[in-house]
């Protein structure tokens, strides 16, 4: 852990990524109040982070020392991570070398390259889902023993408070508890079922103690009145303004405001009648194809068009229909994505898919424009083709055989790290999509093993060759 914490101190401040920065996001942690207890109720984010700001802030001489504080905890905590991901792929049998660069590809990650310095929570919730990962892995090799699966709800809890995105873990650990590795620690049925039960009590018994101190405080039962502007940013582009007008109740008034907004942001504000007959029914959406019912086709088209319909449209049309209150505005908006999302299933649904998709070559397109993976992609290609270019002698090939097979020993531990990097990617961003575009930091945590998969096939290649007569 000293190792990877000095490596990672000395990249942060080779690469400049030591001192703290402030993003959109920093302001709702850093202003957030716990006292009374309604305001806090009506806060839109979670605790857990507002507190650790908080708790530094005390033991700090000044705001900019606790600010660098914070990012010394994120590189900390980090390197804890990636220590215990080494140290669990070398117990399931992989070669020291393929561990360390399976861990290193974890260590300097797209999220940690990009959102260790930043007061936000996307470093620190990523580290989190690394240890919760390496739990489960740990898990299927040895069994999950009451003080494991114990460990594993407090840190499936702590991940959910600093950032809710993570509430995916529930269902993607009570998965990994059920579906097991073939190499995985011979588990009775029932046993994985008990197992289930003991993980899930605690993540749901806080979770729904904190829904309902909401409720008691300020009449809201729900995890936080934030989320849904974002899926209204999605599902009323999924609609032209003819259908929007037609939604019923205090729901069509909403939908009728943002229809009129949305063109409105179109044209810059400005109202002609040229741009009122080149817009009308499309709003933010100038696509050619008319045709309603393919707009969730046209999948970058509202991925573009999210931040605005987010900021310029949805939000200030809310706040003109609900108010100032932003319990009033989150309920509002909730019915509203219902709605749509019932009279609509199939555009959703297809929404869904496209998104899932956008994000895996997305995040594979962020991978593989990292600087360092970039630099080691082209390497190893190069080094590929020279060996492509080389003359191979029968012998060579025979002794290759024998060094790759006792290289690959650990075939046990790498089908089982397999499955949880994959596994993880694909309940991480199936979550995301259904309420955001899965772009950049949204998507990248998803993907926070898969570069290990590369990094164990490259490290299994370094592993000292065995002696020939």
């Amino acid at each position: 852990m000293l190792a990877w914490s000095l490596a990672l101190f000395v990249v942060c401040v080779a690469t400049n990524r030591w001192r703290p920065h402030l993003v959109s996001d920093s302001p709702s942690y850093l202003s957030y109040s716990f006292s009374p207890s309604a305001e806090m109720a009506r806060q839109i984010r979670l605790p857990v982070y507002p507190l650790l700001l908080s708790s530094v802030e005390i033991l700090a001489p000044s705001d900019a020392s606790a600010l660098q504080m914070v990012v010394v905890i994120q590189i900390l905590l980090h390197a804890i991570a990636v220590s215990l991901l080494m140290i669990e792929l070398q117990a399931w049998g992989t070669h020291r070398i393929a561990a360390i660069t399976a861990a290193a590809a974890v260590a300097i990650g797209c999220s940690f390259w990009d959102n260790v310095s930043t007061i936000a929570t996307d470093c620190l919730a990523m580290s989190i889902g690394v240890i919760t990962a390496t739990c489960v892995l740990r898990g299927w090799r040895i069994g999950f023993s009451i003080q494991l699966i114990i460990m594993l709800s407090l840190l499936t809890l702590i991940a959910i408070g600093l950032r809710p995105a993570y509430l995916f873990l529930l269902t993607w650990a009570v998965v990994m508890f059920l579906v097991r590795p073939f190499d995985a620690q011979p588990t009775m049925w029932l046993r994985r079922f008990r197992d289930v039960g003991w993980f899930v009590v605690v993540p749901i018994v806080v979770l729904l103690a904190w829904c309902g101190f909401r409720y008691q405080s300020a009449g809201d039962f729900s995890l936080l009145p934030f989320g849904h502007q974002n899926m209204a940013a999605v599902t009323t582009q999924l609609l032209d303004n003819d259908e929007l007008e037609r939604l019923p109740g205090e729901v069509g008034v909403l939908s009728r405001e943002i229809a009129k907004r949305r063109v409105l942001v179109s044209r810059g504000g400005v109202i002609s009648a040229h741009a009122e007959e080149r817009t009308r029914g499309d709003g933010l959406d100038l696509r050619a194809v008319s045709d309603p019912a393919k707009r969730a086709d046209s999948y970058m088209t509202l991925e573009n068009r999210w931040d605005a319909m987010t900021y310029l449209v949805v939000t200030p049309a809310v706040a003109s229909i609900a108010g100032n209150d932003i319990l009033v505005q989150h309920r509002l908006l909730a019915d509203l994505d219902r709605t749509i999302v019932r009279s609509y299933p199939l555009r959703y649904f297809r929404w869904w898919l496209l998104a899932i998709r956008r994000g895996i070559w997305g995040s594979a397109a962020n991978i593989m424009m990292h600087p360092v993976f970039l630099i080691v992609t082209i390497l190893v290609t190069g080094a590929m083709l020279l060996r492509c270019l080389r003359p191979q002698h029968e012998n060579s090939r025979m002794n290759e055989t024998r060094w790759t097979e006792q290289a690959s020993r650990s075939a046990a531990g790498q089908r089982a790290f397999f499955l949880l990097a994959i596994s993880y990617a694909i309940a991480k961003l199936s979550f995301i999509a259904l309420t955001s575009p899965p772009i950049g930091r949204f998507g990248d945590a998803a993907f926070v093993f898969v570069p290990s998969l590369i990094a164990i096939w490259i490290g299994n290649r370094l592993v000292p060759r065995p002696m020939t007569t």
